[in-house]
């Protein structure tokens, strides 16, 4: 049994019931850490996000929306050639990656690409999926903007777990143009499965260059590089925008 009512008449309690729930998950988190201080801050992140990823999975199952949401095959190999951009952030920290698992336990590797990962489809899921597409009933412009806002914004819950406000303020940002840089990737393929796993490592290659999971200080260096990938992904995403509504424009012309 389908529930499309969610995604068409009622896409922002869809949207407001996702930011809720992974709001309520973080508090949870935020208040476990105090209370339990002799678990390692990761181990209870991670606890975390096994419980916002079988939330999600319920959801999907509710809502029979597997295949709405994304998963399903690129349409095109072609398309592959739209995830330049999203992989970017991989390319220079490369080198400091392989560096730092050197240092690392094959047991913290695993766990942290474990919690990438973890992190990678609840976040596209949310937000690259049922948010959006629930949203772009009403709009793909109004969709990618609201859901890339929102995304941005939820890692304000950073500064819960100690991260530099100003630090976090710069991530907001980056993760706001980096949203819609997805998002617009998201509408024109038709599928989340690369962007989760390009999430996953792009998280992955933060936690093990920053030596932990929220961002507690800020270099010239990173501030400039920030800046870099938010126009980037801003620009990305207004481009691919625009491709869209071309190719729509371009096949109404020929029927």
């Amino acid at each position: 049994m389908q529930h499309p009512l969610l995604f068409t008449k009622r896409p922002y309690l869809l949207t407001l019931s996702i930011v809720a729930m992974i709001t309520s998950v973080n508090l949870a988190l935020f208040g476990g850490t105090l209370v339990l201080r002799d678990v390692p801050p990761v181990q209870m992140e991670f606890l975390a996000e096994m419980a916002m990823t079988l939330m999600v999975i319920g959801l999907l199952v509710f809502l029979n929306g597997w295949g709405r949401v994304g998963f399903r095959a690129l349409r095109s190999v072609k398309d592959l050639r739209l995830y330049w951009i999203p992989v970017v952030p991989l390319i220079p920290v490369l080198g400091a990656v392989v560096a730092g698992m050197s240092r690392m336990h094959p047991r913290d590797i695993a766990l942290l690409l474990a919690l990438a990962c973890l992190i990678g489809l609840v976040e596209e899921v949310s937000f690259r999926g049922l948010i959006l597409q629930a949203l772009a009933s009403r709009g793909v412009w109004r969709a990618a903007v609201i859901s890339s806002i929102l995304f941005g914004l939820m890692h304000l819950q950073n500064l819960l777990f100690g991260a530099d406000l100003v630090a976090t303020l710069l991530q907001i940002a980056y993760a706001t143009a980096m949203g819609f840089g997805f998002a617009s990737v998201t509408l024109r393929t038709g599928s989340i499965w690369p962007l989760v796993a390009i999430h996953a490592l792009i998280d992955f290659a933060g936690f093990v260059t920053s030596g932990g999971t929220v961002i507690d200080s800020l270099t010239g260096t990173d501030v400039a590089v920030y800046a870099l990938y938010i126009v980037a992904f801003t620009g990305y995403g207004v481009f691919n925008m625009r491709a869209m509504k071309r190719s729509r424009e371009n096949i109404a012309d020929m029927t």
